[in-house]
């Protein structure tokens, strides 16, 4: 499973590297490149919530295997796409496959653990394997990119024979639920979380995924290796394994976050996810030599390992198997959002203002973040009727 949905995060941190190289072989601007990374997000906004419906519908091995073939041979007609956009659309055809692979790991693990402590454990461990791919995916990336921009896309061919594994042996349940029209599946989905008193909550946090994916492809994965070359001069390999350091953070943080969370509570490992990341945007805003860089880029990671698996825990924990699908797309979706931003504006602002004042904004953004997320989610539990709940959720 996890080398399944891994494929997912190959999709930006494998390309990441060779931005710029890519930029200056189409001949285009850096504002433009980011484009590239977008794009490839951007059918998720619109098509996640119905994959979802369909993991739901007609089971997870039949859609995962589709989903992985559109991936792989939309990935790999990327290294034939020699123009700015014909690049561009190989990209948005592969973000129809990427949004099938983004759902299937938390969906699979909220069929096979029961809620607690053992599903945020699995989520964890799911996550670091994840992270670990992304931090090999840039060193290899900015290693073949060095040879030609384009052969990182070739990599990307491993996804075929996975549709092949993950129509036979994938786990989770393929049982087929009674026919329901998406309407009706997505009010009952409604339903169940009102009933539950998670609704307020679930949309929230579904402005979080969008928020921490912005930090992540576009802040994370598009102004890094920019900034790298302009304010250290490193090559395409170098920036690999320089931006490899998120990966080391988020694997890190993910595999603590059960425990932490059990220990501490989700709210304070949630605010202290937060605060690093704050803190990390400082660092690379301010960094006066590679080595700060480094630490504000690991810094980054723990951020996001401490705070996104808590999220992917509660949407998997707050509908029933019938409707997981369709949460887990609908969360996506907000995901797929800021995957599309996220890069875009990325790339425009690494041309005017620049990339140290990316990273400047994003820690100002942050914190308006911390500051707000606690009245602001007290002040929709109430206006949705539900009661607050227990410091430790």
């Amino acid at each position: 499973m996890v080398a399944v949905t891994g494929m997912g995060v190959l999709t930006f941190s494998l390309i990441a590297p060779a931005l710029p190289d890519l930029a200056d072989a189409l001949g285009v601007s850096r504002s433009q490149i980011g484009l590239v990374q977008s794009a490839v997000a951007v059918p998720g906004i619109a098509l996640a919530l119905f994959i979802g419906y369909a993991y739901d519908l007609r089971g997870r091995r039949a859609v995962a295997a589709a989903s992985l073939l559109v991936f792989g041979i939309a990935g790999v007609a990327g290294f034939f796409a020699r123009t700015f956009w014909a690049l561009v659309v190989v990209r948005a055809v592969q973000g129809i496959g990427t949004s099938g692979i983004l759902s299937l790991g938390v969906i699979v693990i909220g069929d096979l653990f029961p809620p607690g402590y053992a599903r945020r454990w699995a989520i964890g461990i799911n996550s670091a394997a994840l992270t670990m791919t992304g931090m090999v995916a840039p060193i290899l990336g900015g290693a073949l990119a060095e040879v030609d921009p384009f052969a990182p896309f070739l990599v990307f061919g491993i996804a075929l024979p996975l549709a092949v594994v993950a129509g036979r042996r994938l786990p989770g349940s393929d049982d087929d639920h009674p026919p329901q029209r998406p309407a009706a599946h997505l009010r009952g989905m409604a339903s169940e979380l009102r009933a539950g008193r998670r609704l307020a909550d679930f949309a929230g946090l579904m402005a979080f995924g969008t928020f921490a994916l912005i930090v992540f492809a576009g802040i994370g994965f598009t102004t890094t290796p920019l900034y790298l070359e302009a304010e250290f001069g490193l090559a395409a390999a170098a920036r690999g394994g320089i931006q490899a350091l998120l990966s080391v953070g988020s694997t890190t943080a993910s595999l603590t976050v059960a425990r932490a969370s059990r220990r501490y509570g989700n709210r304070r490992v949630f605010a202290v996810g937060i605060t690093l990341i704050m803190i990390a945007f400082g660092a690379l805003a301010a960094a006066p030599t590679l080595t700060v860089a480094g630490t504000g880029l690991l810094l980054l990671g723990l951020g996001l390992g401490l705070s996104f698996p808590l999220v992917q825990d509660f949407v998997t924990s707050s509908v029933s198997t019938a409707h997981r699908g369709a949460a887990v797309g609908a969360f996506v979706m907000a995901v797929r959002l800021g995957q599309s931003i996220g890069p875009l504006l990325a790339g425009i602002m690494a041309d005017t203002p620049g990339t140290r004042a990316t990273y400047l904004v994003g820690g100002v953004a942050t914190l308006a973040f911390l500051v707000t997320w606690h009245p602001m989610r007290r002040a929709a539990r109430r206006i949705a009727g539900e009661p607050p709940l227990s410091r430790r959720r």
